[in-house]
């Protein structure tokens, strides 16, 4: 069953290996988050201003590489970390060299208490038309446990900032099953992000990654988290929540209106091409993934050499890019499109795995209609047994 959203316009093209989207990388944030696990750093200025130099000599050397951007994702990190200044000094690097969609959406991910007047107009007068506020709970005292910076009244304000400032497509992104989260807790902050009418709202279950301080907790029993059924209560919960006022639960993790679907998310899961700059962020250009170098001081030392920063490739072929490209579109509550499918690789779905597919459908996990394989609800659930499986 297809939604009201076109994605069959993000299906198309699978073959077309030219970028048309750019991730671009901030690794900054005032403190670090105790489950974060993503490749941050405290902010230094002076830090920061020789990240971005080394930055806007990535972006020379990719500018022959993508074609005309219809998506550009500003992520860290903090971005709205930087000053209105230098946000504005990275637009120019980005428009000098890249050719940019006048309907491209572009994304700047935000913190709250971190985003003022100044850095909200700059964004606007540089076309970028879609926020994501890292909110994650409306308890403040959860929040100080997660090791956020904000309270719930500075993320209010952030929000109705960004309203007044005529912002029109806003993300805020929650995650639950948190230690000692009740279901009650849970229902609150959804029912509170209700009632802020976001065009779309991400919910995330959290999730144990290694080397960070909640990982550290958990390992040493010292971190209650929720039991597994409360989590998969939670999860139902908030389907029957969000899509009971209506928003389209559009991607396991993603709810959003009528025409908010997030276009440069959707580049992932149908395994498009993307340009990505930064530290440690990881692109996919002519049938290429790579990784940049992590660290700041090489990712700068390399690209004083105007040398692209890049730390590993990997060429995908064969069943490894079938498996990525099913994994990924399987994601999308719409699934993945059998016709995409056999246009990007000239064969049907079932000849790589036909035996799996057999499996999962028979246990009731997996469904086929007749134009898309998708998950059912109950396994949607189940979604990362069989993400280990085709890995």
């Amino acid at each position: 069953m297809r939604t009201a959203e076109k994605q069959s316009e993000s299906d198309s093209n699978l073959k077309n290996k030219t970028a048309s989207s750019v991730y671009i990388h901030i690794p900054f944030c005032a403190t670090k988050c105790y489950y974060c696990a993503f490749n941050t750093y405290t902010f230094h200025k002076a830090q920061a201003e020789a990240y971005l130099q080394a930055l806007r000599t990535e972006i020379e050397l990719y500018a022959s590489e993508a074609d005309l951007l219809k998506t550009i994702f500003i992520g860290g990190g903090t971005p709205s970390i930087l000053s209105a200044h230098a946000l504005a000094r990275l637009f120019v690097d980005i428009r000098s060299n890249f050719t940019v969609s006048p309907d491209a959406e572009i994304t700047v991910e935000c913190n709250p208490g971190t985003v003022d007047a100044e850095k909200l107009s700059v964004m606007q007068n540089n076309g970028v038309n879609r926020l994501s506020f890292g909110l994650q709970a409306m308890q403040d005292e959860t929040l100080k446990q997660l090791g956020r910076i904000h309270t719930v009244p500075e993320f209010l304000h952030s929000y109705h900032l960004a309203r007044e400032c005529g912002f029109k497509n806003i993300n805020i992104d929650l995650i639950f099953a948190l230690p000692e989260q009740s279901m009650e807790a849970w229902h609150h902050t959804l029912n509170e992000v209700i009632s802020l009418e976001p065009e779309h709202i991400s919910a995330y279950n959290l999730v144990m990654e290694e080397e960070t301080p909640f990982y550290e907790q958990w390992q040493a029993g010292k971190l209650h988290l929720p039991p597994e059924d409360t989590e998969a209560d939670m999860f139902q919960h908030t389907i029957e929540t969000l899509t009971g006022h209506g928003y389209m639960h559009y991607e396991i993790c993603n709810f959003a209106r009528s025409n908010h679907f997030a276009k440069h998310n959707l580049v992932y899961w149908n395994n498009q091409s993307c340009i990505g700059l930064g530290a440690g962020a990881c692109g996919y250009v002519n049938g290429v993934r790579y990784t940049n170098i992590r660290g700041i001081t090489p990712y700068i030392n390399k690209l004083r050499q105007r040398n692209k920063p890049i730390s590993d490739t990997e060429h995908l072929t064969g069943r490894a890019e079938k498996a990525e490209t099913l994994m990924l579109a399987l994601r999308k509550r719409e699934g993945i499109s059998l016709e995409n499918y056999e246009h990007r690789f000239s064969e049907e779905i079932e000849v790589a795995f036909g035996e799996n597919l057999k499996k999962w459908v028979d246990l009731h996990l997996l469904e086929q209609t007749d134009t898309h394989l998708r998950f059912t609800d109950r396994g949607l659930f189940l979604a990362n047994e069989v993400f280990v499986e085709l890995m």
